[in-house]
């Protein structure tokens, strides 16, 4: 097979809904489709009402299979579901469907266990190990345990059949290989990259508009300083370390700074999630316990083009997260040159550089109040016009595009070799 040959791809993902994993496969799949390749995706679910605008308007083909099949037995199994779910689909269409369009190459994620198939056909495989699964189920009793136990094994056993696997960071990388010891296999990084979407969306920013005209809740006179806060709202984001540290930051600026700062906190809000409306409740509790009423703005769901206005109208970006795979966020606020002052841990440690795009702190209230007063106190439109130019250098989409070829052309080299 010539290295130049445009392909036939196939991303094989369980369900095809909005989320980090989606939109990191549908970016994959853009910058090879801008590559001149043919791009489809096969999964168990798919609700054009309920996913990204390159699958709405049907930019891709989409392939179903298994969707009748349950997601959970009582609320319970889903694991075990996901698994048989993904089973099924991989029998069905390599057994009738696959030499009808045959694929030059399938990208699998989140479920392994279509390696096994894949390769049994002699298919050339690219595993994306977001994080491994088996980390993000809860610790449990005995039968917990043994329910598990076949799972996590599966998981491992079918990971390591891939030619080629992929993780989106070096942190991601030491996870992988501290959970995975058995798999010797090289792992390579692909670091995500700003959706397209979002990089149209700040394209059309015509200027910078005061931050008060996008949150009435701030006060029209004078300059402001506003931090803001992206993630949905949930216990693992950690949301409270913003509050905290802007407790502990009026206890550090002077009163006349203190009344030019304002948070806002922005996230994700279903209304059919306890857990969002619990951690929403929460974090107003604190609020109020922190009397930082008129200081603290919440903003429930806001649409991506809000986002982007706030993003560019703020002073600096908080983000929270303790031990993140990666972080898309920080990269975003990057793009409209804004400092971001992130937890010293996982994913942000690559992209955020202290001292010089932002800062890294512990993850404290107090910690994070230092490094906001020094926001207040430097010149953060320096900071911000750094981090432009990171991203720019590292984490950009030709970057992108140009780490997934290089990927491409290293397996194809690999075929070729065993091939002679």
């Amino acid at each position: 097979m010539r290295e130049n040959k445009k392909l036939k791809i196939s991303f094989i993902h369980p369900d095809l809904g909005i989320g980090g994993a989606e939109r990191l496969v549908l970016d994959m799949a853009g910058a090879l489709a801008d590559a001149g390749n043919e791009i489809k995706f096969i999964t168990t679910h798919f609700d054009p009402t309920h996913a990204f605008d390159e699958l709405k308007n049907g930019k891709y083909s989409v392939d179903v299979f298994g969707d009748w099949l349950p997601r959970s037995v009582f609320g319970r199994f889903q694991a075990l579901c996901a698994y048989i779910r993904m089973v099924y689909l991989s029998i069905v269409y390599i057994l009738f469907f696959r030499n009808y369009d045959k694929q030059d190459l399938f990208i699998t994620d989140l479920i392994p266990v279509a390696n096994v198939f894949l390769k049994l056909a002699n298919e050339k495989v690219i595993y994306y190990c977001h994080h491994p699964d088996l980390l993000a189920s809860t610790p449990g009793g005995m039968l917990k345990k043994i329910y598990r136990t076949p799972i996590d094994w599966l998981e491992m056993k079918t990971t390591e059949q891939a030619d080629i696997i992929l993780v989106n960071s070096q942190y991601t990388a030491s996870v992988f290989h501290k959970t995975f010891p058995q798999i010797e296999k090289d792992i390579q990084i692909l670091y995500p990259t700003i959706a397209s979407s979002y990089q149209d969306t700040v394209k059309k920013l015509t200027y910078m508009k005061p931050i008060e005209e996008l949150v009435p809740d701030i006060k029209k006179d004078g300059k402001k300083i506003v931090f803001l806060s992206l993630n949905r709202f949930h216990p693992a984001k950690r949301l409270e370390f913003a509050i905290l540290a802007l407790a502990r930051l009026q206890t550090i600026v002077s009163k006349d700074d203190w009344e030019k700062i304002y948070l806002i906190i922005a996230g994700g809000y279903d209304p059919q999630s306890s857990i969002n409306a619990r951690t929403f409740n929460r974090l107003v509790d604190l609020t109020k316990e922190n009397k930082l009423e008129h200081k603290v703005i919440f903003l429930k769901s806001p649409n991506d083009d809000l986002k982007a206005e706030l993003l560019n109208s703020c002073s600096c970006l908080l983000y929270t997260p303790i031990k993140e795979h990666f972080g898309i966020v920080p990269l975003e606020a990057m793009l409209v040159s804004k400092p971001v002052i992130a937890i010293n841990s996982g994913g942000p440690r690559e992209t955020v550089d202290h001292g010089i795009t932002g800062y890294l702190c512990e993850p404290s209230g107090d910690s994070m109040a230092d490094f906001m007063a020094r926001i207040v106190s430097e010149n953060y439109e320096i900071m911000g016009a750094r981090g432009k130019k990171r991203l720019d250098e590292k984490f950009s989409y030709s970057s992108f595009q140009k780490c997934l070829q290089n990927v491409m052309k290293k397996l194809l080299q690999q075929n070729v070799k065993k091939s002679e």
